[in-house]
């Protein structure tokens, strides 16, 4: 029996229902919500389903968030899906798990942990899951196998029907009419923004200097937004980009002819060696590593005025600043890293965290 941790990190969930899939003749799975955004993230459990195999499906309905369009896409016999509504009335007990079992003639995968069937759960979240592959007979699979019937079989999973689903929608609807209400509402944007501020001001400084460095990347438009878009930055060098450590923070100086201040991020993940071209300007770039951005206005700040309140610059007027950012990063002090801190999060109004 091999037991493995996947946190979506340098290995994802949907990695491995992907390769689960491969060889597996049924499936189980229990969940507290599913969408159709985990269908496209894991195209293999629909493919299963089109060459005969049997995957049952039960989902929670307790939050309103299945995506029952979805989860009918598996009533296709041998496959079949069912929802849970927990009889708790109150709200304060709900249908939680979060279990899949694939299993074929050979061998038995299991996947026990915090991922709901959702592109979020299978590849974009942060979350904790235990990939177990053993024997069919082991009691480990048994155990779950065992678990996915009962709750099954039980009276509170049924399937979806049209009086249930007009009633599903109905509820639906009206929460997401609530919410949009609450978003719309001046105070609660307020707190929102007030909150993500708070949480950009506690990431950046809740660590001692020797613990944490900051670091100013210098990069093109182009790559600029394929570093964004990628959450990854990448150097040809493996001894400079080696120094940036998970923990540390990131600042992205975007070159002519913008030149200006366009992010924040910390690093999230250690350097690794990749091979597949991701900028704009056809580089490589094989030494990588992973981050979450924390700031980022709409407008980038302008870079020049911030020269004079640099230490990387003497703190004065330099008329030849831009020639200390030929390079492709350069360390910045903690007085340089509060400096651009203050400055995307009064650009951003409060700061947007993604």
């Amino acid at each position: 029996m091999d037991i493995t941790l996947l946190d979506n990190d340098q290995r994802t969930v949907r990695d491995a229902v992907e390769e689960a899939c491969a060889g597996a003749a049924s499936v189980r799975i229990a969940v507290a919500f599913a969408k159709g955004s985990g269908l496209a993230a894991a195209p293999a459990l629909e493919k299963l389903v089109a060459r005969g195999g049997g995957v049952r499906v039960l989902a929670g309905v307790d939050f309103q968030l299945t995506d029952l369009d979805a989860l009918l896409r598996f009533e296709r016999p041998p496959s079949a899906a069912r929802v849970y509504l927990h009889p708790d009335a109150s709200g304060k007990a709900v249908f939680h798990p979060k279990v899949y079992l694939f299993e074929s003639s050979e061998g038995a995968t299991a996947l026990v942990g915090s991922s709901n069937l959702t592109a979020g759960g299978l590849a974009g979240n942060v979350e904790a899951n235990l990939l177990i592959r053993a024997d069919p007979n082991e009691p480990v699979v048994q155990h779950v196998r065992a678990f996915h019937a009962r709750l099954w079989n039980s009276g509170l999973a049924f399937q979806v029907t049209p009086r249930f689903r007009d009633h599903y929608a109905q509820l639906q609807q009206k929460r997401h009419e609530v919410e949009l209400s609450l978003r719309a509402e001046a105070d609660f944007s307020r707190a929102q923004r007030e909150l993500r501020a708070a949480v950009v001001e506690a990431v950046t400084s809740y660590r001692s200097g020797a613990e944490r460095h900051c670091w100013l990347l210098i990069t093109s438009p182009e790559n600029y937004i394929r570093n964004i878009q990628g959450r990854i930055w990448g150097d040809e060098n493996r001894r400079r980009i080696a120094q940036v450590k998970p923990g540390d923070l990131i600042y992205f100086y975007i070159t002519r002819p913008m030149m200006v201040l366009g992010a924040m991020g910390v690093v999230t993940r250690e350097t690794y060696e990749d091979q597949p071209v991701h900028w704009r300007d056809g580089r490589v770039y094989p030494y990588r590593f992973g981050f979450t951005p924390m700031l980022q206005p709409e407008t980038p700040v302008p870079f020049r005025p911030l020269v004079a309140s640099l230490d990387l610059f003497g703190r004065k007027a330099d008329s030849t600043w831009g020639q200390r950012l030929q390079a492709s990063m350069r360390s910045l002090s903690p007085h340089d890293c509060e400096v651009l801190r203050t400055a995307l999060v009064t650009a951003t109004d409060g700061a947007e965290v993604a």
